[in-house]
């Protein structure tokens, strides 16, 4: 399943102001989500619907993998869609990591205190070898 966001008039999104390209797929056992532009006020609830659909088709517990290596901007609103879906996959008996984040970004998790939660690893591969390993 490799599944691509798309717009109003249904055509797949690109990165601009007030976009987010948001691609998954599942890779083994894990959903693997690519997230790409700007996770703001304006595009944090189509992260969050995206995800959570996704999320909704797996069998079994969820093992996310959240790629936000090509998130160059991110909000309060996003950081809040990131929690969410944290914790709808832990509610679903699974688990949401993140990859690949910028040191902007890592930064932003620290000093907020959600790096106890939001576990990040340097690349997608270094993440599903964490969800996967007994």
């Amino acid at each position: 399943m490799i599944r691509v966001s798309h717009d109003a008039e249904g055509r797949p999104d690109a990165a601009g102001p007030d976009r987010l390209r948001v691609r998954s797929e599942v890779r083994g056992p894990c959903l693997l989500v690519e997230a790409g532009g700007e996770l703001t006020l304006v595009t944090a609830g189509r992260l969050r619907e995206h995800v959570l659909a996704d999320i909704g088709r797996l069998d079994g517990p969820p093992k996310v993998v959240m790629d936000i290596g090509g998130v160059g901007f991110c909000d309060s609103s996003g950081l809040n869609a990131l929690i969410v879906l944290w914790k709808a996959a832990r509610g679903a008996g699974g688990e949401l990591v993140l990859a690949r984040p910028e040191r902007r970004f890592r930064t932003i998790i620290e000093r907020s205190g959600l790096d106890r939660h939001l576990i990040a690893y340097e690349t997608p591969e270094q993440a599903i070898a964490a969800l996967t390993e007994p």
